[in-house]
């Protein structure tokens, strides 16, 4: 049975739960696996990633205290998003499954993460826009990193991969690596890969490097245009790649960089608000940790 390791008003935050939080937490702030931290990294991670369920907790309990939950169709569309990121919709209940999860499980998961989206959706819509003074002094103190950011235009074909089955599968993706060049990869892909991007020849468009995998990204863009790599190992399987075009960051002016600071500024302070709420949430709360 899955070990609690934390109550919020009653409710179990579970063991599994808290291990997929720091896997989440290792790629956006290490851009690395959980098990290659340390263990003074891990541990800071691990209250890191309690922390954060803990305040997603209570923020659920809130919304429905409120009414407010998240309707079928934005369930339906979150799933769907999820299906698509982890790159072979076909078989993607029976990878959950072999992961730890149910399929009731997942959707009790995704259900509460679209409400809690809604919640900091709806304080978000609160936050007035910053004043032209507040816009024209962050633009003053950050020109020099008010950029454009660097994209690359990127075909890939993806391989999944089964536990058990990696061997088999890389050695796959090299046979189809010694095969493959930039003028003909499109058409590999759409033989061959098992992400939904096939059909269009694996194009992902212009995507910036904090949109990937960071294993991917990391290769992608040290890659040389017009040359196919790989293959990469991400949580999907394996990946060939090719990149055919990038874009080096711009300077942009005020007005161009305008709408990102407004929405950067008001973030901010809804970032703030939250943290203030939530933190009067715990007080009134019932909090007991394994």
């Amino acid at each position: 049975m899955d070990q609690t390791v934390a109550t919020v008003n009653g409710t179990p935050i579970l063991e599994r739960d808290l291990q997929t939080t720091m896997q989440s937490l290792a790629s956006e702030q290490f851009k690395s696996r959980l098990e290659d931290l340390s263990e003074e990294a891990a541990a800071e991670l691990k209250q890191a990633a309690l922390e954060r369920l803990i305040a997603r907790e209570l923020i659920y309990q809130a919304a429905l205290e409120q009414g407010v939950v998240a309707a079928d169709e934005e369930i339906e569309a979150e799933i769907a998003r999820i299906q698509r990121q982890m790159g072979n919709p076909q078989d993607f209940w029976k990878r959950l499954e072999s992961g730890g999860m149910d399929q009731a499980s997942f959707l009790r998961m995704v259900r509460k993460d679209v409400t809690v989206e809604r919640m900091n959706a709806r304080l978000l819509e609160k936050i007035p826009d910053p004043d032209e003074q507040d816009i024209r002094d962050f633009f003053s103190r950050h020109a020099d990193q008010v950029k454009s950011p660097v994209t690359a235009r990127i075909r890939h074909l993806l391989l999944p991969c089964e536990t058990g089955r990696e061997a088999e599968v890389e050695a796959a993706a090299r046979e189809l690596l010694a095969s493959t060049e930039a003028d003909n990869f499109a058409a590999v892909a759409k033989r061959h890969s098992a992400c939904p991007s096939a059909a269009g020849g694996g194009d992902l468009g212009f995507v910036r490097a904090e949109e990937l995998d960071p294993g991917f990204a990391e290769t992608a863009f040290q890659l040389p245009v017009g040359e196919v790599g790989g293959p990469v190992r991400t949580p999907f399987g394996y990946h060939l790649l090719l990149v055919e075009e990038k874009r080096n960051p711009a300077p942009l002016t005020l007005e161009t960089a305008r709408p990102a600071i407004v929405k950067y500024l008001k973030r901010l302070e809804a970032s703030r608000r939250l943290d203030e709420w939530v933190k009067k949430l715990r007080e009134k709360a019932i909090l007991d940790q394994a």
